[in-house]
């Protein structure tokens, strides 16, 4: 049975309101069916001591991507949760840049889900990350 928008509307509104993702002004674009598409401006929480955007915000902010495309599709009984993510930095993000996050589930099984997610500053690809989702049964 799938998800009621309610329901996912609810759970985004959980995710987005994580600590972490607070103080980067995580906001969600849209999520249905197997992909999200969520968007924050690279300020200067986001900032590593040089000055530039640090990887390990991206690959934070990723992660929430790619469970709420996820969520969506997860059966009711079901959560999902990270056993494994591999990130790749292909160029710098560019500070105060509005950054567009994208996933997608590339495949849902009974134990193991698994996700690709991006980093876009003005459309250009910045970071791309592999996820693999352990599948639980709840209760």
């Amino acid at each position: 049975m799938p998800k009621t928008q309610d329901e996912i509307e609810a759970f985004v509104a959980q995710v987005l309101d994580v600590p972490a993702h607070r103080a980067q002004a995580l906001k969600a674009l849209f999520v249905a069916d197997g992909e999200a598409r969520f968007e924050f401006v690279a300020g200067p929480a986001a900032f590593a001591p040089s000055g530039a955007v640090h990887g390990g915000v991206i690959a934070m902010l990723l992660e929430p991507t790619a469970v709420c495309a996820l969520y969506t599709i997860l059966p009711p009984d079901r959560v999902a949760v990270t056993a494994d993510m591999h990130v790749q930095h292909l160029r710098p993000i560019r500070p105060h840049a509005r950054v567009e996050l994208f996933a997608r589930v590339t495949r849902l099984g009974n134990a193991l889900a698994f996700c690709e997610a991006s980093a876009s500053d003005e459309g250009k690809i910045c970071s791309l990350a592999r996820l693999t989702k352990a599948v639980v049964k709840t209760g």
